[in-house]
């Protein structure tokens, strides 16, 4: 494959096409130093067989830091734990880059105690702090910053560095129209809205030597209104290959339009390939191209079509580590997929809490998190085959104990496999996939169609029970909830056959949402009713976005602050701001969350054996925290 075939930047020689994509973990202590957990993060993805490794972003002057717990590179303290990290890559066979980053306007001021800086007072349209236009010394000072950041790297043994021209930090801040207002030297024109990234690079290839890989991400496209656009970048890429500059790593997308940057489940893969393709066209350095690239085939693809020299992934490294090994070694069914929920790495980011993963719950605890052998082999039953059940058993299993798993219903995934059929929600499905595979080359048990009762669970022989049945939709106490043109949205997903041709979804949180979408994509009118100001707040932040544009494009009718009131065989009356409304309708669905399925639980409390409860059966919440709950409790088993 010429995914493993070596391949040279400037004096780097890679043993294959594979990088790693700086990310953001929050595994750095709060000066910025390198910590146990962060090292082993990186070495874990170097053994699994990654050509190159780009550590998250190195914030390379503390106006700069982007997070409370974000990697730094300001100051030459730091230069012995960066050696640490280098030398560990290093031993687990990865050649290993840092990033250099200034976070400009797109810095919180409540972490810094200071307004933030860029190059205009052009507030971003994620954070609500108007920056402080930057003064021209200031500037010629954070290019210095620059250098000192490429001069520690090059201390601490790094092979490479990478400077972080993309994604609306500082340097594209001053690249982008949107945000340059400039009328000195570092703005107006093209060209010199270019200035600035032209001194660092130059600056910081003066102070690495001419040997020494230097390379640049940028953002190819904005996908902004006024912002600059493939033709720019273009433009940016035959620059950068003349001020010397060894690879061009090529993304896409700011923080106004993070659907790009960071493309969630609903975003096509390989949704910048065609940039990087672009931008290749135009230089003779190796291009380097990112964007939901999670399945070998498809990376194998743009490199034999010559659209990208290196293969770019991030978040298909944190669900799977062993990615490039389980490639190579013709294991391409083992390999745990990512599904672009961004759960796990950009919700936790933005709570301000180390990243996880909700496919791999080791993500991040890579020495204490991995299954190890049981002292003692028991025998383990697990009733409900959702992805908590199912991740419970897989690891009850690899850890050696004799494992049965029950499951109600005629196949595996419970709530899980429900998600998975609204549109652009699939990638949940290929998870699953893969939890059946484990969980079939594991040789543990199965019993579809098979609902445990309390007289076969007093009966079992079991030594531990986990108890992963999840929870049941809830209903409210309104007249006429029981009628047969009434569905849960449940119901409705798994057999939209029976849901007729005028709709109307009491609940607008994301279960809602989506099913309303998937209703509309089959032709139904669809009338959405919230109670609240707001429809789908619990779902991920970029995946709401995309999903709120999708049901106006769709026609949903969408109905907020108001209620339900009672169901009728022909519609719902409803009540908004104390006037009574009657809004026709066949089906009336309801997507108003779940409770706790709290059946078996008498039967548990007689129980002498080893009992848990995980998932929704101990309180309803995300696939996360149920997935995340099974692996734990398996752990100490």
């Amino acid at each position: 494959m010429k995914l493993f075939e070596p391949i040279q930047i400037g004096s780097l020689k890679l043993k294959n096409r594979i990088v790693l994509a700086p990310m953001a973990t929050h595994y750095a202590d709060e000066n910025g130093a390198v910590t146990p957990r962060l090292k082993n993060y990186y070495a874990e993805i170097a053994q699994g067989g990654t050509g190159l490794i780009i550590t998250e972003s190195g914030y390379i002057h503390p106006s700069g830091r982007g997070g409370l717990r974000r990697m730094g590179l300001h100051q030459d303290t730091l230069i012995p734990g960066l050696k640490e990290l280098v030398d560990q890559v290093h031993a687990a066979g990865a050649k290993i880059s840092s990033e250099l980053h200034h976070g400009g306007r797109q810095v919180n001021a409540e972490i810094q105690g200071i307004y933030p800086v860029s190059c205009s007072s052009i507030p971003s349209g994620l954070e609500r702090f108007v920056p402080r236009t930057l003064k021209v010394p200031e500037i010629e000072e954070l290019v210095e910053a620059f250098g000192q950041a490429a001069k520690r790297s090059l201390a601490a043994g790094f092979d490479a560095i990478l400077i972080h021209a993309a994604h609306g930090y500082l340097i594209h801040q001053f690249l982008s129209p949107l945000t340059n207002r400039r009328t000195d030297r570092y703005g107006g024109s093209f060209r010199r809205r270019l200035r600035f990234l032209e001194e660092v690079v130059r600056h910081c290839r003066e102070v690495v030597g001419k040997d020494f890989p230097v390379m640049v991400r940028i953002s190819a496209h904005e996908f902004a209104h006024g912002g600059f656009t493939l033709r720019d970048s273009q433009r940016f890429a035959r620059y950068l290959e003349e001020w010397g500059v060894d690879s061009i790593h090529v993304s896409a997308g700011t923080h106004d339009s993070q659907e790009m940057e960071v493309p969630p489940m609903t975003i096509p893969r390989g949704c910048h390939v065609p940039l990087a393709g672009a931008i290749k066209k135009m230089v003779s350095i190796p291009v380097a191209v990112a964007g939901r690239i999670v399945d070998p085939k498809m990376a194998e693809e743009i490199l034999q079509k010559g659209e990208a020299d290196l293969i770019t992934l991030g978040r298909a490294l944190i669900a799977d580590p062993e990615f490039p090994k389980k490639v190579q070694e013709g294991r391409v069914d083992d390999i745990r997929p990512c599904i672009g929920c961004l759960q796990g790495c950009l919700t936790q980011l933005y709570r301000g809490d180390p990243i996880t993963c909700l496919v791999n719950p080791s993500a991040g605890l890579e020495m204490e998190g991995r299954p190890k052998p049981a002292k003692k082999r028991k025998k383990v039953l697990v009733i409900g085959g959702g992805p908590a059940g199912m991740g419970a058993a897989m690891v009850a299993a690899l850890r050696g104990h004799e494992v049965s798993l029950w499951e109600k219903n005629e196949h595996l995934g419970g709530q899980f496999q429900l998600a998975s059929l609204p549109p652009q929600k699939r990638e949940i499905r290929g998870f699953l996939e893969y939890l059946e595979r484990q969980i079939k080359k594991l040789g543990i048990q199965v019993y579809l169609k098979q609902e445990m009762t309390l007289n076969q669970l007093a009966q079992t022989q079991a030594e531990v029970i986990i108890l992963a049945t999840g929870g049941i939709p809830y209903k409210p106490e309104i007249p006429g909830v029981n009628q047969e043109n009434v569905l849960t949205a449940w119901e409705a997903l798994a057999n939209p056959k029976r849901v007729g041709n005028h709709v109307l979804i009491i609940g607008g949180g994301a279960v809602g949402s989506e099913t309303a979408e998937f209703l509309a994509d089959l032709g139904k009118e669809v009338t959405l009713v919230e109670m609240t100001k707001e429809i789908a707040l619990d779902a991920e932040r970029i995946h709401r976005k995309v999903l709120l544009s999708r049901l106006g494009e769709k026609g949903v009718k969408i109905r907020i602050m108001t209620e339900a009131k009672a169901i009728r065989p022909k519609g719902v009356e409803v009540e908004f701001k104390g006037r009574g409304e009657f809004l026709p309708a066949e089906t009336v669905i309801l997507a108003m969350g779940v409770k706790k399925n709290a059946a078996l639980e008498e039967g548990l409390i007689s129980l002498k054996a080893e009992a848990y409860r995980i998932g929704d059966y101990q309180e309803p919440r995300k696939a996360l925290e149920a997935i995340h709950e099974g692996f734990k409790t398996a752990l100490k088993i």
